[in-house]
């Protein structure tokens, strides 16, 4: 059963969001009809005509909704969930005003049809629907307000101060999470464009890419020769990568005929690092680069500074890039 529920969702979600919302909105329609159709066969609450309207209009825009949405698809869901929770808003809403008109101020009854207007807004922030939530706050706060006014019963004022503000802050909530998931789904939609439009350069597939980049991690220059990685790069990715470091060595070998020229007097390892230093790479960097310790490299940069008469404590990356702009 997990397994068709999963099934079922991958295959209709349009959006990464839509997951979670076909959740809340395939499991709350179901309960309430099932919660407010018991009302009106009397299993529970008040038996009085206002009361059982209000449920029975409960119970035909949840099935009304879960209808509209098996014929339209998830891809109307955002609009279909809207208009759901909006109008179970207004009529819970109606149902509490109607209930204070009559003088009806239970307690214990006001508290849980007020908890439901609450329960709504929530609905609404966690299926990111920020903009739905609002309206339902504002609404929740208007009517709580008219019940304060027209009864002048201090229950309401209490009320409307505890849950006004419990709204208000899942109602900001819900845009603090809308802006975070909106940002945290422009990076992820970044990151596999960028993904495949390397793959689409280098002609390669996802498995190919991972073993390369083991390849080029690898700190055993034996696991270069790992016949399982290797096995994976077919022909075409492995003549494109060639061709990459083909022309990466001969971009180097250009650096290093330039810094022959502005410096005859180095050792072709010094003028390696003199390249390195240019790029401002750090003497670890540099070391793990030409496969040398960072004692050596160090050690090389002292020469370099001697033969290039610099001070130990002058800038070298400053001092060559100065010889390069003359």
């Amino acid at each position: 059963m997990n397994n068709r529920l999963h099934t079922y969702f991958d295959r209709t979600r349009v959006g990464r969001r839509d997951y979670f919302r076909q959740l809340i909105f395939l499991t709350f329609a179901p309960i309430s009809i099932l919660l407010f159709g018991l009302h009106l066969f009397g299993s529970y609450g008040l038996t009085n005509k206002p009361a059982l309207a209000c449920s029975a209009c409960y119970v035909v825009v949840s099935a009304v909704a879960l209808i509209v949405y098996i014929v339209k698809g998830p891809k109307k869901l955002k609009y279909i969930m809207s208009a759901f929770l909006l109008s179970l808003i207004i009529i819970q809403n109606v149902r509490l005003l109607l209930l204070a008109s009559m003088g009806l101020h239970d307690p214990m009854l006001t508290t849980v049809n007020i908890t439901v207007c609450y329960i709504l807004v929530l609905i609404a922030s966690i299926s990111i629907l920020p903009r739905i939530s609002l309206v339902c706050t504002c609404i929740n706060i208007i009517s709580m307000f008219l019940c304060h006014y027209l009864t002048d019963n201090s229950m309401y004022g209490q009320l409307l101060v505890i849950f006004g503000f419990t709204s208000v802050a899942t109602t900001v909530f819900g845009f603090v999470a809308n802006k975070l998931l909106r940002e945290q789904q422009m990076e992820l939609d970044d990151y596999a464009n960028t993904i495949d439009q390397v793959l689409n350069v280098f002609n390669m597939r996802k498995n190919e890419l991972l073993a390369l980049l083991k390849l080029a991690k690898a700190q055993d220059t034996a696991a270069v020769y790992n016949k399982e990685l290797m096995a994976q790069l077919d022909k075409k990715t492995l003549h494109n990568i060639i061709k990459v470091a083909n022309q990466i060595e001969h971009m180097q070998a250009c650096r290093r005929k330039d810094m022959h020229e502005r410096f005859p007097m180095l050792t072709p390892t010094e003028l390696d690092v003199c390249r390195l230093v240019e790029q401002g790479l750090a003497i670890n960097d540099i070391s793990k680069v030409l496969g040398k310790s960072a004692s050596n490299v160090s050690t090389v940069r002292g020469n370099i500074r001697k033969k290039l008469g610099l001070a130990q404590d002058a800038d070298l990356r400053r001092a060559l890039l100065d010889y390069k702009n003359v």
